[in-house]
C-alpha cells in the first residue's frame, strides 16, 4: 500500500533531520558547498543578482528562506547587503551566525519556517531560496508567497535544486544516479540505505519519516523547472535557468561536468 506523506509535517522533518550530528553531515556532503566549481558558481550568481540590485537600490535587502549553514547569506553580507536569515534549524542558524559574526549589524536571524516569514510585510530586493525548494512539499505555493515581498526590479534567486526527473536525458538520469550510489556505498549504513531506495522505488513513503518528509523531491519527480519559469514569467518577472551537473564526488563530478550531463538547476528572476 502506497503511503502518502502529509505536506504539514515537512517543517518538523527539516528540523529533526538537521539537528546538531545532521547539520554537520550535510554541509560534509553538500556539492554545492565542497567543490570548488560549484563554490565558485554560486558565488558568482551571487555577485551577478547582488550587482543588478545595487544598480536600482542604495540598500539591497535579502532574505535567505532555509539559509542554511549561511554559504549564500555570507556571499551577501560580504559584498554589502543586509541579510534576514530564516531557518526552522537552530543548529544550522548557529553555524550562519559564527560564519557570519564580522556582518552582525547587517545580519537578522529569524528561527522559525519559511511560511511565517512570509507573512510579515517585509520587502526586499533580493528573495533567495538557496538548496531550499526541495525540501518544501509545494514550493510553487511557497515561490508565489515570496515574489509578493520582492520590491519592484527585485530579484528571486534559488540554487541547487533536482532537475525534474522526466526532463532529463536518459544518460543525465542514468550517470546521475550511478554517481550517487558511487559515493553512497561509502558512508556507511549501506543495507538501509539500499532498503529505504528500493522502498521509494516501489512508490511507498512513510509519513512521519524524516528522511522521506524533508528530502521532498524524492516523493515527487524533483522539482519542476519548467513550472518555476512559468510562474515567475506570469508574475512579471524575466527568468533565467541554468542547468548544470552535480554530484557528491569530487571524481564524478569533474566527469559528469565535463560530459555536460546537466541534474541540477539555478533560477534568477528579475523583476520588470
Amino acid at each position: 500500500m502506497v503511503t502518502t506523506v502529509d505536506h504539514r509535517s515537512a517543517p518538523d522533518a527539516n528540523r529533526v533531520l538537521y539537528d546538531e550530528a545532521g547539520a554537520s553531515k550535510y554541509v560534509n556532503s553538500a556539492p554545492h558547498l565542497k567543490h570548488r566549481r560549484l563554490v565558485e558558481f554560486h558565488t558568482s550568481l551571487v555577485e551577478s543578482v547582488y550587482s543588478a540590485a545595487a544598480r536600482d537600490s542604495e540598500t539591497v535587502r535579502v532574505l535567505d528562506l532555509g539559509a542554511g549553514e549561511g554559504s549564500c547569506a555570507y556571499n551577501f553580507l560580504r559584498l554589502g547587503a543586509t541579510v534576514t536569515a530564516v531557518d526552522i534549524s537552530e543548529h544550522q542558524l548557529e553555524r550562519l551566525q559564527v560564519r557570519c559574526k564580522c556582518f552582525s549589524q547587517r545580519l537578522e536571524l529569524r528561527h522559525e519556517d519559511a511560511w511565517d516569514a512570509l507573512q510579515r510585510p517585509d520587502r526586499y530586493e533580493v528573495v533567495v531560496a538557496n538548496s531550499f525548494l526541495h525540501h518544501v512539499p509545494d514550493y510553487l505555493a511557497l515561490i508565489r508567497r515570496a515574489l509578493a515581498h520582492i520590491a519592484m526590479k527585485g530579484q528571486f534567486l534559488s540554487f541547487q535544486d533536482p532537475l525534474r526527473y522526466d526532463t532529463m536525458t536518459r544518460t543525465s538520469y542514468a550517470f546521475s544516479n550511478m554517481s550517487y550510489f558511487a559515493w553512497r556505498t561509502f558512508q556507511g549504513n549501506l543495507w538501509q540505505g539500499l532498503k529505504t531506495r528500493i522502498r521509494r522505488a516501489r512508490g511507498i513513503y512513510i509519513e512521519g519519516s524524516k528522511e522521506d518528509d524533508a528530502e521532498y523531491h524524492v516523493t515527487r519527480n524533483g522539482v519542476d523547472q519548467i513550472a518555476i519559469c512559468s510562474l515567475l514569467e506570469s508574475s512579471g518577472f524575466h527568468c533565467r535557468l541554468i542547468r548544470y551537473f552535480s554530484t557528491q564526488s569530487a571524481i564524478l563530478q569533474r566527469v559528469g561536468s565535463w560530459l555536460d550531463l546537466p541534474n541540477t538547476f539555478a533560477v534568477v528572476g528579475r523583476h520588470s
